[in-house]
This record gives structure tokens, C-alpha cells and sequence, in this order.
């Protein structure tokens, strides 16, 4: 049987809930499709930074967690203490059985988040601030549930950048609310289905 899996349906959603139906359409195909056929390296790269910059018993939070990836990652590294959220119910049932979250928050990136100010170490942000996915104010309310001193880890695609995140970006770090700790170098994310899609990773430390 064909994998349901399509990223080009994904970055063709117009609106949120046709984006979460998308989500939940391919959930239980997301780790075979993205890990076997697509090769996706974002999940490895993002724990194994995260294993560098922070210690093992910092609070994550992995935003747009989707299945988890990253989050099995993280495990494997030795962090405990995480805590993933995403738009997607049928992404967050997978996830769940993984059993390498203390708690999974159904919720969009874009308005405010269910969590108390200052309440993580750091923010990590895998492929969600990508063309049709979470929008650029969604910065905003990660910093507020991040503590100062706190690292901001996240993705951005840079072959279609996606509208409006360079403007925030300088606003936040105008505004004082953050500085540039690491700008990698662009790869490619998905090399063997879409060698044309790019990422860059940012590391912002949080004032």
C-alpha cells in the first residue's frame, strides 16, 4: 500500500485546520516517510545541538513535536524532562506511545501557549517555520515561557524562506529580548525526496 505521506499536501494548506487535518491524515506514516524515504536529518541535528549547548536535566519544550522525533532523540541523549506541544492529535497519539515526554499539550504555535512565564530552559523548533505552517509571531509567546538566559533553538527553511520571520526576528533582538548565539550552515533537510528544501538552524540566547 502506498505511503499517504506528501509534503508538497502539507505546504499546500491555506488555512490551520486544513494544515491539522493534513497532520492527522498522515500520522501513523509520518516516522516511515520522513526517516526512510524522505531521510530526514533535522531530528538528529537538533538533539545532538541541544546535547551540546545544554545540560541534561534542562526543561524542554519541543514546539510542533509532531511523533516525536526529536524527542526520541533528546531521550536518547539523556534529557528527561521534556515536554512536547503540537496542533495535531493523531501526531500527539504517536507520540504518546513513544513514552519520552512528561506531558504532550495539544495547541498552535501562533497565540498564547498554556504554560507559565518562564517556565522552560529552552524552545526547540524542528520544521514548523516552514511556508504554511506556524507564522512568525509565534516567537513571541516561546520567549515568554522560556527563562531569561534560556536558549531559543529552532529551524528555518532557506530555499522558500518563509514570510515575515526575518522582520520579527530583528524586532525581538532590537526589543532586547534576544541574542545570536549560532547561525549554522544550510543543508539539505530532506535529501532524498526533496534534495531542493534547505534549512538553516538559529541559537538565540534569551535575556
Amino acid at each position: 500500500m502506498p505511503n499517504p505521506f506528501d509534503v508538497e499536501r502539507l505546504y499546500a494548506a491555506t488555512t490551520s485546520e486544513e494544515l491539522t487535518a493534513e497532520y492527522d491524515r498522515v500520522a501513523e506514516a509520518y516516522d516511515a516517510a520522513l526517516i526512510e524515504d524522505h531521510d530526514w536529518r533535522m531530528p538528529e541535528i537538533m538533539a545532538g545541538l541541544a546535547a551540546w549547548l545544554l545540560p541534561r536535566e534542562a526543561r524542554l519544550l519541543d514546539a510542533a513535536c509532531g511523533t516525536g522525533l526529536v524527542g526520541e532523540g533528546l531521550k536518547r541523549f539523556g534529557f528527561t524532562d521534556l515536554h512536547g506541544l503540537d496542533l495535531s492529535s493523531g501526531m500527539l497519539a504517536v507520540a504518546a506511545r513513544k513514552r519520552v515526554y512528561r506531558g504532550l499539550t495539544l495547541a498552535a504555535l501562533g497565540g498564547t501557549l498554556p504554560y507559565a512565564d518562564h517556565h522552560f530552559d529552552a524552545f526547540l523548533v524542528s520544521g514548523a517555520f516552514t511556508p504554511q505552517h506556524a507564522p512568525p509571531q509565534s516567537l513571541q509567546d516561546l520567549l515568554r515561557v522560556t527563562r531569561p538566559g534560556g536558549l531559543a533553538i529552532f529551524s528555518l527553511r532557506s530555499d522558500q524562506p518563509p514570510p515575515g520571520f526575518d522582520a520579527e526576528i530583528r524586532r525581538l533582538i532590537d526589543a532586547g529580548c534576544w541574542d545570536l548565539l549560532r547561525e549554522g550552515a544550510e543543508f539539505q533537510s530532506l535529501p532524498l525526496a526533496e534534495p531542493h528544501v534547505r534549512n538553516r538552524i538559529y541559537v538565540y540566547t534569551i535575556r
